[in-house]
């Protein structure tokens, strides 16, 4: 199916964002612009699904983090289901991982957080047109992990599920295993087996460790 723009000739977006000031404000600054028609917004990655047949958005903005389904999930499901309607990655999270994670199940562009505003609307521009974008920040962490690979003395996360990677995040935020478990809609024997898998995969004894480690390797952001 071809790209095709609105009956006003603007590129329709639609935003996935689970922090509602930061949706509003994305909403606001798009939404004001004359190149750009606000199709829509969603909370979370099964409202996002629910609402793409109705929207018809061309670009999606989507917060890889995502309760119950991830942003790695809901962009398969988009890029299986609906491959014209072109993802673009907006997260806080510029791990490695993450990046060729979203590239891999169909994401066409990549976005840090701490974009500046020109990037944000030159990604939306060229992702719509059919290419590849990245902000600046991204691209200079893509060509370090191409350069480095895996260094010694590093830990090496290459083998950390995208679910394992949420349960690291929620446990960085300070929330309990019970808390974890309603916020992804798993049990908490599920969560505490995850922790146990993160602990064995990179050997480390307790949750303080684990997420010191996730710090100082860029996969959490602060």
């Amino acid at each position: 199916m071809e790209k095709t723009k609105s009956d006003n000739g603007k590129i329709r977006v639609m935003i996935a964002e689970n922090q509602g000031i930061i949706l509003h404000s994305l909403i606001a600054l798009i939404g004001s612009l004359g190149d750009f028609e606000i199709a829509g917004s969603a909370s979370d990655g099964n409202e996002l699904l629910k609402k793409l047949e109705i929207t018809k958005p061309d670009v999606i903005l989507l917060d890889i983090q995502k309760p119950g389904l991830s942003g790695i999930e809901v962009t398969r499901i988009i890029d299986e289901k609906m491959p014209w309607v072109k993802v673009i990655s907006l997260s806080r999270h510029n791990h490695p991982f993450f990046i060729k994670e979203m590239l891999k199940h169909g994401a066409k562009g990549f976005l840090s957080k701490n974009c500046t505003v020109e990037e944000l609307l030159e990604g939306i521009k060229r992702v719509y047109n059919g290419k590849t974008y990245f902000c600046s920040l991204c691209t200079k962490v893509i060509l370090r992990d191409y350069a480095a690979e895996t260094v010694e003395g590093t830990v090496d996360f290459r083998n950390i599920t995208p679910r394992e990677i949420e349960i690291i995040s929620y446990l960085a935020d300070g929330f309990s295993t019970n808390e974890i478990s309603a916020k992804l809609f798993i049990s908490s024997k599920t969560v505490e087996r995850h922790k146990s898998n993160l602990f064995k995969k990179l050997q480390l004894r307790n949750t303080a460790q684990l997420v010191k480690v996730a710090v100082e390797n860029g996969l959490l952001i602060y």
